[in-house]
């Protein structure tokens, strides 16, 4: 039984272009203040910045729902635009039944059939780099990865597909506050919800691929034939917009720390290493979204029933009371089985493995093939509410030689 603490407020707006621009400093704010819940009087919500009350969090989807929303928006108050995720905004026992689906979708067997074709990909990406000089590794070379590897496996024939970054900018944008940004992005929101749709249904996608096995599910009486359409909408529209920024902002964290790039160029076979510190480093998810089912006595502060929850998994990564050090990007660390980029608990990222995958295939193909890693201009990063990334990084590679 904790005794009562008296709430913290703080004046710190998350959303904001100038937290966005450098939350770390704020995170520490967060962390050190004198109560392990802290409300923020600009939205009237809580928020959760160090490792160890993260993860009470997340781990406690009895107490800290999903079925709320993703965002600031509370779908315990309001109607959201679209219909609510089926495994992301929804809580147990109806979770498990569709994340047993995702998950067997997705299983190991499935993993290591895609990799000899994300390996010649991400082969043939960066040679054609190198070969380029210069570029913008945002648009000419972090993107074109995941959206032409992930949408392949799903079973999505090949097309323009940069709608599916629209998409992606309006769910991920939908989680903060509506901004003349966000409401401009929205005009699109008809055109673009309908053109993923219909690359949702069973007979666009090929017979082999994710989709595919999403639907053999409803076959055989797992979920509705509605609910395969919607659990491949919400893979196409998680799996792409995160693995570009986390492999954005890993690659400018190569950039930025030569010393670790010789690390990872000598030794290719830590690629997944090196991905997954510089999830814990600076994670393209930031923040997530609970709601209270009920009120709730937190380590002594006392919440009311619905009321939104952020928990910053961006500041947990930088807790010194869990990681040594923690500002420092060193590939060498051992974080994987416990940085929580992808999440925690029930409601982990379903697809995380994938990411996973997509991240090490890339980081290590960069390694056998690149001498240098040149910065030639200012990284920008994206600064409207949403995931954590970058809109530009000029580089340019030297190609390793033998």
């Amino acid at each position: 039984m904790h005794s009562a603490a008296a709430p913290v407020n703080s004046d710190l707006d998350p959303f904001s272009p100038e937290f966005r621009a450098d939350p770390f400093e704020p995170y520490t704010r967060l962390r050190e203040a004198a109560a392990p819940i802290v409300w923020l009087n600009k939205y009237s919500i809580w928020a959760v910045s160090r490792y160890q009350a993260v993860r009470a969090v997340l781990d406690d989807w009895r107490r800290f729902s999903n079925a709320g929303g993703g965002g600031l928006a509370n779908y315990f108050l309001e109607k959201p635009w679209r219909r609510p995720s089926l495994i992301l905004e929804v809580d147990p026992p109806e979770h498990q039944r569709t994340r047993r689906v995702l998950m067997q979708a997705l299983s190991a067997h499935r993993l290591q059939q895609v990799r000899v074709t994300f390996e010649a990909q991400a082969d043939a990406l960066i040679d054609e780099a190198i070969e380029r000089g210069a570029l913008d590794a945002i648009p000419d070379l972090v993107q074109r990865f995941p959206l032409t590897v992930f949408p392949d496996a799903v079973g999505m024939r090949r097309e323009d597909r940069s709608p599916m970054l629209a998409y992606g900018a309006m769910v991920f944008g939908g989680f903060g506050p509506v901004t003349p940004w966000y409401q401009d992005l929205m005009k699109q929101a008809d055109a673009v919800s309908a053109w993923i749709m219909e690359r949702c249904q069973r007979q666009a996608l090929s017979a082999d691929g994710i989709g595919a096995a999403i639907y053999a599910h409803a076959d055989a009486g797992d979920i509705e034939e509605g609910e395969a359409t919607l659990l491949v909408r919400s893979l196409l529209s998680a799996g792409v917009d995160t693995t570009i920024d986390s492999i954005g902002l890993c690659l400018r964290c190569l950039a930025e720390h030569p010393e670790q790039w010789a690390v990872l160029r000598d030794n290719p076979g830590m690629a997944r290493r090196a991905f997954e510190e510089a999830t814990r480093f600076d994670s393209s998810s930031q923040s997530l979204f609970r709601t209270t089912l009920e009120d709730v006595d937190f380590q002594g502060v006392q919440l009311k029933k619905h009321q939104k929850v952020l928990v910053l998994i961006g500041a947990a990564g930088r807790d010194p009371a869990k990681w040594p050090q923690p500002d420092r990007f060193d590939i060498q660390r051992r974080v994987t089985a416990s940085q929580i980029g992808y999440g925690a608990g029930v409601h982990s990222c379903v697809a995380q493995m994938m990411a996973r995958l997509e991240g090490e295939v890339f980081f290590a193909a960069l390694a056998r093939k690149v001498q240098d890693i040149e910065l030639v201009g200012p990284a920008v990063l994206r600064l409207q509410p949403g995931l954590r990334g970058l809109s530009s990084l000029p580089i340019r590679f030297t190609r390793k030689t033998i």
